[in-house]
């Protein structure tokens, strides 16, 4: 158990579970308003007035 517990395999594994805990939460984009609202869409079809 000591020895499996020593492998490099297994502190790989655990950091890679652990960066990619770390860039789930830092990277999860959060509920607030951004501070780059999407631009507002073009309108479908415009209709000529003559």
């Amino acid at each position: 158990m000591l020895k499996s517990f020593k492998s490099s395999f297994v502190w790989q594994f655990a950091g890679g579970f652990v960066l990619g805990a770390i860039g789930l939460f830092a990277l999860h984009p959060s509920d607030t308003p951004s501070a780059f609202p999407a631009p507002a869409p073009a309108p479908a079809h415009v209709a000529e007035t003559r």
